[in-house]
């Protein structure tokens, strides 16, 4: 059974710590295209200004999930090199990504240029149903614009199984 590398203590002892993990998130349009194509979202309301118009955007929107594309190394500050900025001690092998959730306080349109600072929320620990510890890290991104305006929160979970294995099938 995987022993955690980070005490519980040790990592409640980071909880409300914050961290630049994003920088000069350019909002591009070929870029939201590229992105809403890779999600399968053929609206046209990502691809062409008239239609985002018409909707009552102020210039083209970027898919929900678009600050997602901050995990790419292009964005990250130097010096934060492990997962949204922090060591939690997770073994790659045994993480999962959790829960995903976003709060918007206006849409991301072309043209917004983003930083994102995450702060460790929480963590805990719980018994797994197939053995071993789960370690639970919830981490909470604010994405601003160049103004300092808060334009997205997004809130992500990421669990460390406790190295349980799924049982192998004969055949």
């Amino acid at each position: 059974m995987l022993v955690p590398s980070r005490s519980l203590a040790e990592l409640e002892a980071l909880v409300g710590t914050s961290v630049v993990t994003a920088e000069d998130l350019t909002v591009e349009a070929g870029k939201v295209e590229e992105f809403a194509r890779a999600i399968g979202d053929d609206n046209p309301v990502y691809r062409e200004e008239a239609v985002a118009a018409d909707r009552g955007y102020d210039a083209v929107p970027a898919p929900l999930t678009f600050t997602r594309t901050t995990l790419f190394p292009r964005y990250r500050p130097a010096g934060v090199d492990s997962y949204r900025g922090f060591d939690l001690g997770f073994d790659p092998e045994y993480s999962v990504h959790g829960e995903q959730a976003y709060e918007f306080e206006r849409p991301l349109l072309v043209g917004d240029v983003l930083t994102g600072t995450t702060t460790l929320t929480d963590v805990f620990r719980r018994d797994g149903s197939r053995g071993g510890t789960m370690t639970f890290a919830v981490l909470e991104t604010e994405y601003r614009d160049a103004d300092g305006e808060l334009v997205v929160t997004e809130e992500a979970t990421i669990i460390e199984t406790g190295g349980a294995i799924a049982e192998e099938v004969d055949g």
